[in-house]
């Protein structure tokens, strides 16, 4: 896989939600965009392999197992998804994660599904896409127990004072078009350093009637470099540097 270096990048999608035409009218509008797309069990990442087959100089395939899908997909699966990691040139493991807000009742499973990810991410070099409502510091700790060098902290909402703890131990975390109408979010970014910070979409997803897909990526940054007072092309230059950082395997 080739890194685009003039780009822009959607650190975390579900693409294999959007349908064909949508996609390809995304791709047209902005022609300096990539996309991560995130997969939540085998179904979605087939067909997020299916995308990446159309459009293999614009989409970034990333494999992973839901915690919200711990408890109604089967977790067998799990091993058919690692599998076609290992044979294919996959650099990102993700959504996965752990979640105590949405999904408590499944947390032990969750903890089984999530070391699968943390052990695959550890031999393999890539980076986890992580999930973590509630559970910022388990999974954080998690992290530093399997001596994961990669990982990316998506949609964060969490403490602000683990912020430079995430970003210190070299995990990034990102920025949400739904910064526009959410204050934590806001928080976050007026707190977080450049160096720490990606963008995404996390689209098709609906934040409060917002309904968010990657053309929204860039008015994410433009939020930030508001918050932070600084300029868009200050923003966007970080971000992809640590988006390029994330992405590059060990």
């Amino acid at each position: 896989m080739r890194m685009k270096r003039d780009y822009i990048y959607d650190m975390h999608c579900h693409l294999y939600k959007f349908d064909d035409s949508e996609i390809n009218e995304i791709l047209r509008k902005d022609k300096e965009l990539m996309i991560v797309a995130v997969s939540d069990d085998l179904n979605s990442l087939k067909r997020t392999l299916e995308i990446y087959q159309q459009y293999p100089e614009r989409v970034i395939v990333c494999a992973g197992f839901h915690p919200w899908n711990v408890g109604k997909v089967p977790l067998a699966e799990i091993n058919e998804i690692l599998r076609i990691v290992y044979r294919r040139d996959i650099v990102c493991l993700g959504e996965v994660g752990l979640d105590r807000k949405f999904v408590p009742k499944t947390i032990n499973d969750q903890y089984m599904v999530f070391r699968k990810f943390l052990e695959a991410s550890k031999e393999l070099g890539v980076m986890l896409n992580i999930h973590a409502p509630n559970a910022w510091k388990e999974a954080l700790d998690l992290l530093q127990k399997y001596d994961i060098e990669k990982a990316m902290f998506h949609w964060y909402t969490g403490p602000i004072d683990l912020i430079d703890v995430i970003g210190e131990l070299g995990y990034r975390i990102s920025i949400n078009p739904a910064i526009e109408i959410q204050k934590k979010h806001q928080n976050v970014a007026k707190k977080a350093s450049l160096r720490y910070i990606v963008l995404e979409s996390d689209g098709p997803y609906e934040y409060r009637g917002l309904r968010l897909t990657p053309l929204m990526v860039r008015e994410a940054a433009r939020e930030v470099a508001k918050i932070k007072n600084v300029g868009l092309d200050e923003v966007l230059e970080k971000a992809l540097a640590n988006s390029l950082y994330l992405l590059h395997r060990l």
